[in-house]
Order: structure tokens, then C-alpha cells, then sequence
């Protein structure tokens, strides 16, 4: 065997065992972190959602017009005297 075909032998079964071992190294990598600590990552994502989730509560917590207009005119007819007694 010369040695161009056992060096070429050794270089293929390196990238045939190598390539896949880096393949999974770096999935594992990537699953085990946190979404927000990713390069590129999930964490804009999660951040939109819950930026959206507080602007709902906060609109949710804001008073209806209705209820403005009521503590603007607190003088209101009461409901009893609509007889004229």
C-alpha cells in the first residue's frame, strides 16, 4: 500500500467518523442552552410574547370610558325620584 492511499484512508475515516460526532456535539450544544443565551436564538421571541402578555394587562387594567365619564359627573339623577315625589 502506498502511502498517498493510507494517508487518504486515514483522512476519509476521519471525516466519516468525525463530521458526524461534531453534527451532534454541536445540536447538543444548542438544545441545552437557554433560548435567550442563543446566538440568533429563540429569546426575541419569547421577549415579543411576553412584552405583548404585559401590554394586554395593562390595557385590561386601564378604566373603561364609562367609568371615567361617571367619576367626571358624580351629580347624577338618583333613580327613585323620577316619580316627581
Amino acid at each position: 500500500m502506498e502511502f498517498k492511499t493510507f494517508l487518504l484512508s486515514i483522512a476519509a475515516i476521519a471525516f466519516l467518523v468525525g463530521i458526524p460526532i461534531v453534527i451532534v456535539w454541536s445540536v447538543v450544544d444548542f438544545v441545552r442552552g437557554k433560548g435567550s443565551e442563543r446566538r440568533g436564538g429563540g429569546g426575541s421571541v419569547s421577549a415579543f410574547v411576553g412584552a405583548g402578555l404585559q401590554e394586554i394587562d395593562r390595557l385590561m387594567a386601564r378604566p373603561s370610558v364609562e367609568h371615567q365619564i361617571e367619576a367626571e359627573n358624580q351629580i347624577q339623577k338618583r333613580e327613585d325620584d323620577a316619580d316627581g315625589e
